[in-house]
């Protein structure tokens, strides 16, 4: 009686080795997974595209400071005392965005990288909110700059304005320093610290030039 070979039920043989089967393909799970990850994937751009929008509507612009006015009365007094005055504007670009400030500094400097005629004063007495669109002046009036090698440089500077027809001035750097907040809604953001950087020039007379009337600040934060 001949034998039997051997038989398998899950697979064949084959070179001594058990084949199995491959699993049948199953188009419909093939169609549901490419379906679920195109959808994961459209909504992952659909809300990128949306943050980003919503990023460029909410995100605040720097507020913008400009000189108004500026006089230096006793310039042109052969190095006596000089007393300034003038007004600064703290204006707040943003249509949603509120912000709040600190107490508002100032200094002035003679030329630019010269002496520091005027050190830390106080402009507005406490702190300082500016809503939405919304603009705000500081001003300062008689700060005293009292004579010295200061007020003589700035006197020889006048004669040399007024006796070149009226070309060039005594140039001082205006310098702002505060802190400030945003606030969105019920959203307030960290403190940070802000400071301006104004260069105005006056005429022999002490008043201001034309040309740096309203003249935007430089802004920066660190």
């Amino acid at each position: 009686m001949s034998s039997q070979p051997p038989t398998a039920t899950a697979g064949f043989i084959a070179g001594g080795r058990i084949r199995r089967p491959l699993p049948r393909e199953r188009p419909h799970l093939t169609r549901c997974t490419k379906l679920l990850c195109s959808w994961f994937l459209s909504l992952l751009l659909v809300a990128g595209v949306l943050l980003f929008v919503v990023y460029l509507v909410v995100r605040p612009h720097r507020p913008r400071f400009h000189v108004a006015a500026f006089t230096a009365a006793g310039v042109q007094s052969g190095g006596g005392p000089v007393a300034l005055s003038g007004q600064l504007t703290i204006h707040n670009p943003n249509h949603d965005l509120a912000f709040f400030f600190g107490r508002v500094y100032m200094s002035v400097q003679y030329r630019g990288d010269g002496e520091v005629v005027v050190d830390g004063k106080d402009l507005t007495g406490g702190p300082l909110y500016e809503p939405p669109r919304g603009t705000s002046a500081v001003g300062f009036e008689g700060v005293a700059v009292p004579a010295g090698a200061a007020t003589d440089m700035m006197a020889r500077d006048a004669a040399a304005a007024a006796a070149g027809g009226g070309g060039g001035g005594v140039a001082f750097t205006v310098k702002v320093r505060s802190r400030i907040r945003v606030r969105v809604a019920f959203w307030g953001s960290h403190w940070h610290p802000v400071h301006a950087t104004c260069d105005v020039v006056v005429g022999p007379d002490g008043q201001l030039l034309p040309e740096f009337q309203q003249k935007r600040c430089g802004i920066d934060f660190f």
